[in-house]
């Protein structure tokens, strides 16, 4: 007999064929458990039902679901809206509802979010969009003659596709399998569901422990750091007025028909004291024009859609909400934290949106603007912050202290960069 003339033949054919195997083997395992929730092959109790909130590709998985769910409502919007707004709540669970809000994201995503879903032939009847204060701040005045930051184009061919290989073939996409089957018998492990509402169940878990005061007290040092930055800036006008405009160009233009309503946050107290130690307040109040000139103007632009602005910030009994003391077992029923609300308050938000009855808030929750009301609504804010302020003075005044030290902070690290500037300039001889 003649020796092979590779003797490695049949060894690198078992390496290749374990190795495929191996591969096979992985993407069968991702592709039941479908930890993103886009295949729909198996929904069992107990092994992959619930789903863990999505940390890559998140934009694409959310868009990919919306497009078999075929949505009537979209909700728009950051954190606060992800958080706060469940498409299965009681005012939505019949209306085939859908959450697209994003953490960290701006209207501009939203946008994108919006002409995705027309090009696939079914635009949304009804948008629902979370309007954010913050993202309109900068921290320096703006210079005469800024216009908006222009936008990247979104990818387009393979690789806009290329994302649904990794998803269902990577040690990140296995690792989530697995994250999806540990998760299953722990009620409290973070999760997401598959029309986009994160329920931060992990909360319960935190405020158990730690309490909620230090769950608003973490917060309340992470906006004082982000916003006192911004006490001596500018509000970008530009941009707010772009984005405004086509979000609802995009979603008229898709739908003449499409009812669009723009919601400003419900900030918690603790927030809205904050806007005003940080010198923001009329920034506030001029942004909030802004959006209602906006409305106006694409209402004449798209005569037949409905376009509204709803007001939900001010200082009344939901948001001027006891924060709990230190140390004390008391839950919050409206906020975790003054960034975000829970769901049942995103119920009531929704109620007022839809024209619905929903008994659970005061009826002087949510404010209609348009350019006959913005007084009105000053009005509204000044009376109930004058009521929170004699029910919670602490509030208010932890807040002016935090906002004080920040800013004193900030004024010393100034003067002391200055400094080692000049005694690192060269001398001049």
């Amino acid at each position: 007999m003649s020796a092979d003339p590779n003797p490695y033949r049949h060894y690198l054919r078992w390496i290749l064929g374990t190795a495929a195997g191996a591969s096979a083997a992985v993407a069968g395992f991702v592709l039941l458990v479908d930890p993103y929730g886009l295949y729909a092959l198996a929904d069992i109790p107990g092994f992959n039902r619930v789903k863990p909130p999505v940390e890559r590709y998140r934009n694409e998985i959310r868009l990919a679901r919306a497009e078999r769910f075929r949505p009537e409502i979209v909700i728009a919007g950051n954190s606060r809206m992800e958080v706060g707004v469940d498409p299965d709540g009681p005012h939505l669970a019949d209306r085939n509802a859908f959450n697209l809000a994003l953490a960290g994201t701006s209207t501009t995503l939203a946008v994108d979010q919006l002409r995705y879903l027309a090009r696939g032939g079914r635009p949304p009847r009804h948008v629902i969009a979370g309007m954010e204060f913050v993202d309109a701040l900068t921290n320096q005045p703006l210079p005469p003659g800024t216009v908006a930051p222009v936008q990247p184009e979104p990818p387009s061919g393979w690789r806009a596709h290329a994302w649904r290989a990794d998803t269902l073939y990577s040690f990140a996409s296995l690792k989530d399998a697995l994250v999806t089957v540990a998760i299953q018998r722990h009620p409290q492990a973070a999760m997401a569901t598959l029309r986009g509402h994160n329920p931060l169940l992990q909360y319960h878990q935190a405020a158990a422990t730690e309490g909620y005061a230090a769950l608003f007290s973490q917060r309340a040092a992470e906006n004082t750091r982000k916003l006192a930055a911004a006490a001596a800036g500018g509000l970008h006008v530009p941009a707010v007025r772009a984005q405004a405009a086509a979000l609802i160009d995009t979603a008229a233009g898709a739908n003449p028909e499409v009812a669009i309503d723009l919601v400003i946050y419900p900030y918690h107290a603790q927030l809205m004291a904050l806007f005003e130690q940080a010198n923001l307040w009329p920034r506030f109040e001029a942004w909030k024009a802004i959006l209602v000139e906006e409305a106006e103007a694409g209402r004449r632009r798209h005569p037949a859609a409905r376009i509204a602005v709803h007001d939900f910030s001010g200082y009344g009994a939901i948001q001027c909400e006891p924060v709990p003391a230190p140390g004390s077992t008391a839950r919050t029923r409206w906020y975790w934290e003054a960034g975000h609300f829970k769901p049942v308050l995103g119920d009531v938000m929704v109620a007022r949106v839809l024209g619905r009855v929903d008994r659970r808030a005061p009826a002087e929750f949510g404010f209609r603007l348009d350019r006959g009301t913005l007084d009105a609504n000053r009005d509204r804010i000044a009376a109930e912050r004058a009521g929170c302020l004699a029910r919670h003075a602490a509030l208010f005044d932890g807040v002016a202290r935090d906002v004080e030290r920040e800013l004193g902070r900030r004024t010393a690290s100034s003067v002391q960069g200055r400094q080692a500037a000049l005694d690192t300039a060269p001398t001049v001889e």
